[in-house]
């Protein structure tokens, strides 16, 4: 028999993008054993009247008050425990095809791999391909620079699910990049190199209004697994408070050998903030 795929919507006020979530996976249902869990956070928009028009496809659905979307996701993964894979997508992202779960899936079988992942492209309002996410073939040291993996493209089995325990609920920018640190002290992952998911990117999303949190979360997690912060996001912070001042046109290269005395002072103001 084959195996079983969960995949969790974490969903809040996103109706305008939602609909063509679920028919995304839902096109992908077709393909493979799937349980389906939408978990609405209390949303106040049309979310709920899209959410009920296709409730008989989902093996569990709520809207309530919750902490964010990490809760959201364990809350889905909980509603879905035999499944042997999970997968979470955005209420505003899509996969690439019908056939990219199954694609993943039947990978990571092969590959006896606990943590899969693959290529993903970025999407603009209206679903146009507008670029490619910066998609690396797997190192757990690379992966405390910078986060490779793009969280549509990601599959991971419900051993390690149970292995590194339930997603970061105080996190709310990096829950995906702590999730892929935790569970690369126990796992190497697997690439296919094939396009998965597509992320939505617009004014309006958490990773294009929330830089300084971002920041915050992730120098936090990078102390925490690797002991410290790379000097690239050093700079970034550092661009970040410098926006709209003349130093910010200065070369990154060269700003890294500026502040690297001044690093820990940096990173510091980051955290205590």
């Amino acid at each position: 028999m084959g195996k079983k795929i969960g995949i969790i919507i974490p969903s809040y006020n996103q109706g305008k993008y939602l609909e063509q979530t679920i028919l995304s996976v839902l096109e992908n249902k077709q393909h493979v054993d799937m349980q389906i869990a939408v978990i609405d956070g209390g949303s106040t928009d049309e979310s709920i009247k899209i959410i009920q028009k296709y409730q008989e496809q989902f093996t569990f659905w709520c809207s309530e008050p919750d902490k964010g979307q990490a809760d959201a996701i364990n809350k889905g993964i909980r509603a879905l425990p035999e499944c042997d894979y999970y997968m979470w997508l955005n209420s505003d992202d899509v996969y690439e095809d019908e056939y990219a779960i199954k694609k993943i899936v039947d990978f990571a079988e092969k590959r006896s791999a606990e943590v899969c992942y693959g290529y993903s492209h970025f999407i603009d309002e209206k679903g146009k391909a507008i670029g490619e996410y910066p998609v690396e073939a797997y190192s757990k040291k690379n992966l405390g620079k910078r986060c490779y993996l793009s969280q549509p493209s990601v599959l991971f089995s419900r051993k390690a699910y149970q292995t590194v325990g339930e997603l970061d609920a105080s996190l709310h920018m990096c829950l995906d990049y702590e999730y892929w640190m935790r569970l690369a002290t126990k796992y190497s992952f697997v690439m296919i190199p094939e396009f998965i998911g597509c992320t939505r990117m617009y004014g309006e999303t958490k990773t294009a209004t929330m830089q300084q949190k971002h920041l915050q979360e992730g120098m936090k997690i990078l102390l925490k697994y690797y002991g410290k912060v790379p000097m690239q996001w050093v700079v970034t912070a550092f661009l970040e408070d410098n926006k709209n001042r003349v130093v910010s046109y200065i070369p990154k290269r060269l700003l890294m050998v500026v502040l690297y005395c001044g690093k820990n002072r940096i990173i510091k103001k980051y955290i205590e903030n």
